[in-house]
């Protein structure tokens, strides 16, 4: 590969009016900004966004805070034996760990290595790399965020739908006439397309209803028709009642009853549960579940908004099953108004089960389930009994990149034993994070406002919109792209072979009209050749790339390829391009090049969203999974009662205005407001505690203990508390020492208190004890 300059970015010292997104969150709002010497000094909302379309949040205001703050790394750095870290070159630190990687995967095999994290936030445009990176290893490691949250539902998706992996299934409150909503507070939370808009029209429609299911009265539950404050923990018992009820009293859309199959066996397996028994789980009046169901039922269009509420619960899986089922049963699968099947900016993968067998954790039998992806993610929770274990096949080397373990992963005490027994721990990062000062080598990244990134978070239906965002600063320091990186450790670990002299002469001769296919075609066949997919896409980067404007672009022009060979109809029904697959191929990646405040992309077939992701071998929907029967079961004989001794049960991880995950590493970004980093409890609670506001307690699970300041907040549930994520940085105060930043809910948190199919964690069902702090 000639040489590149990577401190080059293209970024002005002073420019106006720049395009890019927030990365704070998933959502990725557009705005806008000004830079003056290098620096950020002016951020809006984009109305130019055709997703956002000048819709953001507080948090997005604070951007140049990510940019700029005392934790920055700027230079690859080496632990020495003391556990200080020294500066050396790229040259040393990629070839001592490459070096190092062969060692452990001769003498250990190729499970010796696993990569946590990938993606982190709206940078995604690392993804492809780190993907052919560790594929090309060998290895099957993944442990990914989206494990930890949201794998249940392409799995069960896979189970009733045959969906395939690359979409997700949402809830169209824009044009819903009921919407329940889950697990979420989107107010806050701002889940979801423009949400205080789509929610504050929602909320002001006389003629449309919201139901709120949330033990807290949230800011969201305030605005809705009726809130339900269901008892922690009993999400899957509340929807077998809804179930329950349109099964019994015939409210099902006969339309999908008649295109599915195992409703019978649904009907029989909770026959003998009551709505009285159910509701009184839920600690709710079984009336207005009854009610719930048949508004739900009889709606014209009727959707499910859900998040991590009821996908950190007990039962997560079994509770995605039963949203579905639900869906199914009252016609509102695929419909206006209804939930539809997100489409992502990803080729399709065909239809039928994949020719290989997933891989599966050895020590728990959980499998790697792929989402916005083919390759398999695994819960996080996985990640240190994998690296304990006495296997001789157990993971020895991690490369985390775009996450925080040591914050973000459950259970900080194992989290921590296990990172420490590695033999190689890489943390590829822009800061010196809890987890990079743990780490054998450090190597920086820019972040993602000096380099060119994308986000592949689904957004919009049917439309699709991919954001591919220039820099806007200069690059602080000598980081190197996510790709850079992975592709000098490739390199170095002897994963790829140099290119083939006859991808070179195509390259070095290529013709706008022809090399396209050409060169894509002998990239891929040369790849098969040599039976390592890694080099597919390496070696596009390597001989591609330095010809665009960054050779990272060369992921991007490649999946417009591969885009366009699998859905080329979506392509053209969103961009109207026409000509061959190549030309549309090259058109819509100069379309994405020259719209950085966002551009629809393609646009899925609505009227065929159900029929174009249904794709069982039958074309037949199926209810009747064995394993969510058996699991209705066993939710049905569980009380789900906390511990005598821990009897509050803590939500782990309560979304404010002012946490941001662990991306912000300066305190000064809330601009004085109080942190949030409180324990929420009800009035009552803290009374029978002896507790008044601003008091210091010990929170006190199984997994751990913390101390923190009590706010009394009477939208808690009685019996129910609730502490921040996010915190606990250990970060430079404003007299530039280094400070503790709050505490870590994961200290509180069980890694083997966790889903039996996903491994996604119960972080918002965890018992406590609660004992004030004398003095």
């Amino acid at each position: 590969m000639p040489p590149y300059d990577f401190r080059q970015n293209g970024a002005a010292e002073q420019a106006d009016d720049l395009a890019t997104a927030c990365v704070l969150c998933s959502h990725n709002c557009g705005l806008r900004v000004d830079v003056r010497d290098g620096a950020l000094t002016a951020v809006r909302a984009d109305p130019e966004n055709p997703f956002t379309a000048g819709y953001s949040c507080n948090k997005g205001y604070t951007i140049g805070k990510y940019i700029d703050h005392p934790q920055r790394v700027t230079e690859p750095l080496r632990r020495r034996a003391d556990g200080t870290f020294e500066p050396v070159s790229w040259d040393t630190a990629i070839g001592e760990i490459g070096a190092k990687l062969r060692a452990l995967r001769k003498a250990h095999g190729k499970k010796c290595l696993a990569i946590a994290g990938i993606g982190g936030q709206g940078n995604h445009l690392d993804g492809p790399y780190a993907s052919a990176f560790i594929k090309g290893f060998g290895s099957p490691w993944v442990f990914n965020a989206l494990a930890q949250e949201k794998t249940q539902h392409p799995l069960v998706d896979r189970w009733i739908f045959g969906a395939p992996s690359t979409v997700y299934l949402h809830g169209d409150v824009e044009h819903a006439d009921y919407v329940l909503v889950l697990g979420t507070n989107p107010v806050v939370s701002h889940r979801g397309s423009q949400a205080t808009r789509h929610f504050g029209a929602l909320a002001n429609d006389p003629n449309r209803t919201m139901v709120v299911v949330d033990p807290r009265r949230s800011e969201t539950a305030r605005r809705a028709n009726l809130h339900l404050p269901l008892r922690p923990g009993t999400d899957a018992a509340f929807l077998l009642a809804l179930i329950k009820v349109v099964l019994d009293e015939d409210l099902t859309d006969p339309a999908f009853v008649a295109r599915t199959d195992g409703i019978a066996t649904v009907r029989q397996v909770i026959a003998d549960a009551s709505i009285t028994d159910l509701a009184a789980r839920c600690e709710l009046p079984a009336d207005q579940l009854q009610a719930v169901a048949r508004g739900f039922a009889e709606a014209p269009a009727a959707c499910i908004f859900w998040d991590l509420g009821v996908e950190q619960c007990p039962y997560s899986t079994l509770v995605a099953y039963l949203m579905r089922v639900l869906l199914v049963l009252t016609g509102n699968i695929g419909n206006p108004g209804g939930n539809g099947f997100l489409g992502t900016f990803l080729p399709d993968p065909g239809r039928g089960p994949s020719r290989k067998p997933p891989p599966v954790a050895p020590n728990s039998g959980i499998e790697a389930l792929p989402l916005f992806s083919q390759l398999g993610y695994f819960s996080p929770n996985l990640m240190p009994e994998e690296i304990v274990s006495p296997r001789a096949d157990r993971i020895r080397a991690v490369i985390v990149e775009g996450s925080n373990p040591m914050i973000q992963y459950a259970d900080t005490t194992k989290v921590r034993v296990a990172l420490e027994q590695l033999e190689l721990l890489v943390v590829i990062e822009p800061a010196m994070t809890e987890t990079a000062r743990l780490a054998h080598y450090v190597l920086p990244t820019p972040v993602g406002y000096e380099k060119w990134e994308w986000s592949l978070f689904p957004k919009g239906f049917p439309e699709v919109y991919a954001q591919l965002r220039p820099p806007v600063v200069p690059v602080r320091g000598h980081g190197l792209p996510e790709a850079e990186i992975y592709y000098r450790l490739a390199r170095a670990a002897g994963i790829i072979r140099p290119a083939p002299r006859a991808l070179r002469l195509l390259t070095k001769n290529r013709s706008p009209r022809t090399f396209p296919t050409a060169f894509l075609g002998a990239v891929m066949a040369l790849s098969r050749q040599t039976r390592q997919s890694a080099n597919l896409l390496f070696w596009i980067y390597e001989l591609l790339g330095p010809h665009l404007a960054a050779p990272p672009l060369a992921g991007i022009w490649a999946l417009c390829h591969l885009v366009c060979r699998s859905r080329r109809d979506d392509v053209v029904r969103g961009t109207g391009f026409s000509g061959s697959t190549t030309a549309i191929a090259e058109q819509l990646f100069d379309r994405i090049m020259g719209h950085p405040q966002g551009v629809v992309v393609a646009k899925v077939d609505a009227e065929r969203n159900l029929e174009d992701n249904l794709r069982t071998p039958d074309n037949r929907i199926h209810l009747a999974h064995p394993a969510m029967l058996a699991e209705i079961r066993r939710a049905l004989l569980d009380p789900i009662k906390p511990p005598p001794e821990r009897p509050l049960i803590l939500q782990a991880g309560r979304r404010t205005m002012w946490n941001a995950n662990t991306i912000h590493r300066d305190p000064s970004w809330r601009k004085g407001k109080r942190s949030g980093c409180v324990l929420y409890i009800h009035p009552q609670d803290a009374a029978d505690h002896g507790l008044a506001d601003g008091d210091k307690v010990l929170v006190k699970s199984a997994a751990g203990t913390v101390q923190t300041e009590v706010c009394i907040d009477k939208t808690q549930r009685l019996g129910h508390v609730a502490l921040p994520n996010g915190f606990g940085l250990t970060v430079v105060g404003k007299d530039g020492q280094h400070m503790v930043d709050g505490v870590s809910v994961n200290i509180l948190t069980s890694a083997t208190a966790r889903d039996p199919f996903t491994g996604i964690p119960h972080h918002k069902w965890v018992p406590v004890a609660v004992e004030r702090v004398a003095g």
